[in-house]
């Protein structure tokens, strides 16, 4: 029996695994391309006489998603900008710079992995209080990046762990600093990795509501999911612009995933072999 026949079994066994993920999506694609009139019929999951384009057009006038998408791709910049320069150079010394206390500051950084963002966040908005940083852009980057700095940094050292000692030293011998050896050698080297940093800090940018909730309060700097709950309530009657507006929501993060989603497994799965 060939490869391709031994995997139809596994395919049909997840066929209905994959309708019930991807069912609701295109329900909600299919009922944003309908009028309000088709949206109320009997049977919800008819498709649209006629693709109603206008809907998106409607949806993106009247819930200002222009400026929702410049916040959110604006404060998507800042922290996989930030996370990448604070991240890469901290897994390297954790790796591959050998100092007191090396242990158990990774040990300290990890610890932050188990501390739901819940917990800190009445300490978090006290110190963006005083700080001035309440309802700014900075200052919800600033939050997002602090709360992801903990993964980004096991990831990181993970893959450097796994990068041969010889060539630091080799690096050494020619005269090079830790910051030229991490910029020369461990950078281009850990591009895997650093490519899975940047689409999780993305996804997780793009998607994060209860962050930018505590922090942005005015409507001109909330960014996309904040955005779309006050068009939702403000037009809960009139389902085809809030369809519209949902979509207009998520399909820009899951086209960057399904653009990028090998590289996102290869950097996982390098980091995790060479941890």
């Amino acid at each position: 029996m060939s490869v391709r026949k031994r995997e139809w079994p596994v395919a049909l066994a997840l066929l209905p695994v994959f309708l019930i993920i991807l069912g609701p999506f295109f329900w909600l694609l299919m009922s944003s391309l309908k009028t309000e009139a088709e949206i109320g019929q009997a049977n919800p999951f008819a498709l649209p006489a006629q693709l109603m384009w206008q809907n998106y057009a409607d949806a993106w006038q009247i819930g200002g998603f222009g400026e929702l998408i410049t916040n959110s791709l604006m404060n998507l910049a800042g922290v996989v900008a930030l996370t990448l320069i604070t991240c890469a150079p901290a897994g390297y010394a954790l790796a591959k710079i050998r100092f007191p206390g090396r242990e158990w500051m990774f040990y300290a950084i990890i610890f932050g992995l188990t501390i739901p963002v819940q917990a800190i966040v009445i300490p978090l908005y006290q110190v963006l209080f005083n700080l001035g940083l309440i309802n700014s852009l900075v200052g919800i980057t600033l939050a997002q990046v602090s709360n992801g700095i903990p993964f980004g940094i096991f990831l990181m050292r993970s893959f450097f762990i796994g990068v041969p000692d010889e060539l630091v030293e080799a690096a050494k011998m020619d005269g090079a600093n830790h910051f030229q050896i991490l910029l020369k050698v461990m950078l281009p080297l850990s591009t895997p990795a650093l490519q899975a940093l940047v689409i999780i800090s993305a996804l997780s940018t793009w998607n994060d509501f209860f962050l930018p909730l505590i922090v942005l309060i005015s409507p001109d700097v909330q960014t996309l999911p904040l955005g779309l709950v006050r068009f939702a309530s403000t037009y809960a009657s009139q389902f085809r612009l809030v369809f519209s507006g949902t979509v207009i929501t998520f399909l820009p993060i899951i086209l960057l995933y399904l653009i990028t989603q090998r590289r996102f497994t290869e950097g996982l799965t390098q980091g995790a072999l060479k941890g």
